[in-house]
């Protein structure tokens, strides 16, 4: 006989004749969050605590655990570079670097290879820290690299290999850098205590209504029931040995250092969904978690993460509304069209509401990235009614991008001038109107919904251009005639990205498009932007300092914000094809970690430039050579880790036609007997319960010793069945097999249904 995993379960749970005999539920009695902490579990049963040690780091649990709530495993130990001066760090001999890390000396035998340095900054003082690479060079003499930027996150920094041995060394300009993590050419050189979690492999850890954040998890099972969200940091988050169950649309498994490629690839058989084997794109979902995480989730399109309310303050009628659907007038259930007043969206979605039923007019964009957002208030714009309504699940993307289907750059988002790009498992594709024909009819919008991974529409390329690019097609570059064709992309329900103009229009031509935007109620959430340096006219200055590019660079982006207020979006930019390779790859070397600090810049795509000059360089600056080798360009702009490109936990806008600040009210609450609603009362199971028959395969009978006050009935998953006590009987007939958990007042029981 074919025996399945939910097989296993049933008849694991038929073993005991005690509900529970062996299970804990989460109390948080111990005064923390720590998940090892024994006095934050109690016995389900004898409401007791466990015995100490039973529930510790890296050791196997031979309880069933209930979780509801937070709780995490990780290690709650700061340390920094000071501190860990000189056990790993050595004391600089100047003053503006301090501190130093030596990857490689002259006499260890490195003989010039390649080194890669690897640390995860989790928290920086007030102001810049600054690190620069310091190496010999072939005549013993050093040669020192430009400042460079500290980031919040992964930082890698990474110096190429040479023919010779020699010393490298990593300076810093600040000791107050608190880390958790160091390698070096992949090998660990510090991190946190090993905080694993294992379950021996006949016991499961339920979660509901909470939030788990751990470094791995092996052995047994892992079930996510409602509303329930993990967090592992560890680069091998899960072992072979264990399963885990997405029992809910509005859960998540988070994977902090493991791509989606490698996800799919190493624990797609590990995954169940809704007891079902889990497969890829039909029932599971493998999103973006920044540069090298993963958000695994199930895909169900009769999801509903949002709710509407007919008043303020989640109050009067209201409606779930179903994920990646358009509703519109009468569309919108319970009559609720032009009656929204306030409404609930779950985390991991994004939101678009408008005032006109085919997504134009005044409308509004919001983000529940890592955080339930609750509007209790509409913003002024919206008061008058809405008659548009979709939402989608958000994908977490990096501020790195390519302008191109480039592969291998490590980046999580890439376009193509066209709306043809597909999202593929590791990168999201936002499609691009390119010009007139992108948004002109109904068929280009029913793509844009269609397209898979996507939370936005780019606009047109270069319209302001009468003479090439899109401006030369259909009178494009006249406003007038833009802006009409611009606001049918209002009806994806996707965030919208502003036309990219060449460099001096975004002054100009685009600020008119703007303004008359405004006018007429055509949203712009983001504004994008091409850069060349065309100002510092490169013509005539082949060999013009990087810094003095990026002095350029800086003030433009600045303007920009400042005249828009908008987030930017720089789809092309490099140091301009009239450049070398090498000042190229010096501005990229500069440019790249500063807008990694700019938070008004959410994405950034280098454009390999073609020089038109120099005939021994003719492809400056590009990533791969004619061989398909990394370029020293293309090696730093793959190893430059890049940081999230929204990255708070929710987003409300501005944009374009509302800059009103709106605040979520959402505030986390739990109840930590909730795991399955089992509510411990240590009195109450001298009562007596019995289920009859058992097993039952159309009704069971009740029979209490007390009064019964209140019955609950939950599948093995945790998740609630609503059934009624009828003349001391409770039909089961239309149940599925298997086994079911009933509560009555205090006392629990288990029966199999046939």
């Amino acid at each position: 006989m074919f025996v399945t995993k939910k097989h296993v379960i049933f008849l694991y749970f038929l073993v005991t004749n005690t509900l529970f005999s062996q299970e804990l539920y989460w109390t948080g009695n111990g005064g923390d969050a720590n998940f090892f902490n024994e006095s934050n579990w109690a016995n389900t049963v004898s409401g007791q605590p466990p015995e100490s040690e039973s529930i510790n780091p890296s050791q196997p649990i031979n309880f069933d655990l209930l979780l509801s709530c937070e709780a995490h495993t990780t290690s709650t130990e700061l340390t920094n570079i000071a501190s860990q001066t000189p056990h790993i760090f050595n004391q600089g001999i100047t003053e503006p670097w301090p501190y130093v890390y030596n990857a490689a000396i002259i006499g260890d035998g490195n003989n010039g290879a390649e080194q890669t340095f690897v640390i995860n900054v989790t928290g920086l003082p007030s102001g810049s820290v600054n690190y620069r690479v310091n190496k010999t060079v072939s005549n013993g003499n050093w040669s020192q690299g430009n400042p460079q930027a500290l980031s919040l996150g992964i930082n890698t920094i990474t110096v190429s290999s040479v023919d010779f041995e020699r010393t490298v060394n990593v300076q810093f300009s600040s000791g107050a850098v608190n880390f958790d993590s160091i390698s070096l050419n992949e090998n660990i050189i510090y991190s946190l205590p090993n905080s694993s979690i294992v379950l021996e492999s006949s016991k499961t850890l339920q979660i509901s209504n909470g939030v788990l954040d751990a470094y791995s998890f092996s052995g047994g099972t892992l079930i996510l029931n409602e509303n329930s969200y993990v967090h592992l940091s560890g680069n091998t988050p899960l072992l072979e040995d264990i399963q885990v169950y997405i029992n809910s649309n509005m859960s998540w498994l988070r994977l902090n250092n493991v791509t989606p490629t490698l996800a799919y690839d190493n624990y797609l058989s590990q995954f169940f969904v809704f007891n079902d084997y889990s497969e890829y794109p039909t029932n599971i979902r493998f999103d973006n978690y920044y540069d090298n995480g993963v958000v695994v989730r199930a895909q169900n399109l009769e999801a509903t993460p949002l709710t509407i309310y007919s008043n303020e303050n989640l109050n009067g009628s209201e409606a779930s509304i179903v994920i990646d659907q358009i509703y519109s007038g009468a569309s919108i259930p319970t009559q609720m069209n032009d009656n929204i007043r306030s409404f609930y969206l779950k985390r991991g979605h994004m939101l678009t509401l408008a005032v006109n039923e085919d997504g134009t007019g005044k409308s509004n964009v919001y983000i529940a990235s890592e955080e339930d957002l609750e509007i209790h208030t509409l913003p002024n714009s919206l008061v008058e009614g809405i008659s548009f309504v979709r939402v989608i699940p958000w994908n977490w993307v990096s501020k790195k991008g390519t302008a191109g289907d480039i592969v291998g750059m490590d980046n999580t988002w890439f376009y193509r001038w066209s709306n043809n790009g597909l999202s593929d498992m590791q990168r999201e594709c936002p499609p691009m109107s390119w010009g007139f024909g992108g948004a002109n009819d109904d068929g280009d919008i029913s793509l844009y919904r269609s397209i898979y991974k996507s939370t936005h529409v780019l606009g047109f390329n270069e319209p302001d251009d009468c003479n090439g690019q899109s401006g030369q097609y259909n009178n494009l570059c006249d406003v007038n005639v833009a802006l009409g064709i611009y606001e049918n992309l209002m009806k994806t329900g996707l965030r919208l990205v502003s036309p990219a103009c060449r460099q001096g229009a975004a002054f100009e031509w685009l600020n008119t498009f703007n303004q008359q935007a405004i006018q007429n109620d055509i949203r712009i959430d983001v504004i994008a932007l091409h850069w060349y340096d065309w100002g510092g006219n490169p013509q005539n200055s082949p060999n013009v300092s990087p810094s003095a590019i990026l002095d350029r660079f800086s003030t433009y982006l600045n303007e920009v914000y400042n005249l828009y207020g908008l987030p930017i979006w720089i789809t092309e930019f490099n140091g301009n094809k009239y450049r070398s390779t090498e000042v190229n790859r010096q501005f990229m070397e500069l440019a790249i970690p500063y807008l990694e600090s700019l938070n008004f810049v959410e994405r950034y795509a280098w454009f390999e430039p073609q020089n038109v000059t120099i005939p021994e360089d003719p492809g400056n600056a590009e990533f791969y050579d004619d061989a398909m080798n990394l370029t020293d360009i293309g090696l730093f702009y793959k190893n430059h880790q890049s940081t999230p490109s929204i990255p708070v936990t929710y987003y409300v806008g501005p944009n374009n036609l509302n800059t009103e600040v709106v605040v979520n009210q959402y505030v986390y609450s739990c109840d930590p007997t909730s795991s399955l609603s089992f509510e411990s009362d240590i009195y109450a199971q001298r009562a007596s319960l019995k289920v009859i028959p058992n097993p039952a395969t159309n009704k069971i009978k009740l029979l209490f010793s007390e009064p019964i006050y209140s019955i609950k009935l939950y599948n093995i998953n945790g998740l609630r069945i609503q059934k009624e006590l009828e003349s001391g009987y409770i039909d089961v007939s239309d149940l599925s097999e298997g086994v079911y958990f009933i509560s009555v007042n205090h006392s629990h029981f288990k029966f199999l249904k046939q």
